[in-house]
Order: structure tokens, then sequence, then C-alpha cells
């Protein structure tokens, strides 16, 4: 059987300099590539980022996995974070949407 989530999911790992750069480069273009799909700065977002980031981290696998997988919860964390920030506001501080 597969398993989609590995037990690691909520690991981090970068060996160095070199992996938080390529973290940052995949963060960066996942967000830019997600935000008209699912947005950005909402819990929702932040919620669907986590749990994509773990599949395909499983799917991945090996450092590659875990660059995409860190880049993926990075970003759903900022994204839960903001859009609970600005959830007293009902509106999200990155992209002014409602924070759900």
């Amino acid at each position: 059987m597969v398993d989609l989530v590995p037990k690691n999911a909520g690991k981090f790992e970068s060996s160095g300099l070199g992996d938080a750069l390529l973290i940052g480069v995949v963060k960066t273009i996942e967000e830019r590539a997600l935000i008209n799909v699912i947005g950005n700065g909402t819990i929702k977002s932040g919620i669907i980022k986590g749990v994509g980031g773990a599949v395909i981290s499983g799917m991945i696998g090996g450092k590659a996995g875990k660059i995409v997988g860190s880049a993926f919860a990075i970003d759903a964390i900022e994204d839960v974070v903001n859009g609970a920030l600005g959830a007293s506001s009902g509106a999200s501080p990155a992209t002014n949407e409602n924070a759900w």
C-alpha cells in the first residue's frame, strides 16, 4: 500500500544554506503558481497547501521530496497565520480576501 502522507511529514530538514535556498525557490514558485487556483494568505489555502505538500513530499521521496514538502509546509503555515490574523477584520492582509 502506498503511504501518501509519510510519518515524518511534519519534520523540516535542511542541511545547509543550499537547501534553504532551494526551499525558498520552491516556495516562491508554488505560491505564484497556486495563487489563482487556491488563493494565498487564507486559512483554506494554508490547509490545502499543507495537505498537498505532505502528499507531494511522500510521492517524490528523498531529498527532493523533503525540500518540496518543507516549502509547502512553510507556505501553508504562513497562510494560516495570515488568515488567522486577518480573520478579525474579515480579510486576509496578504490578499484582502475573506479569511476563509
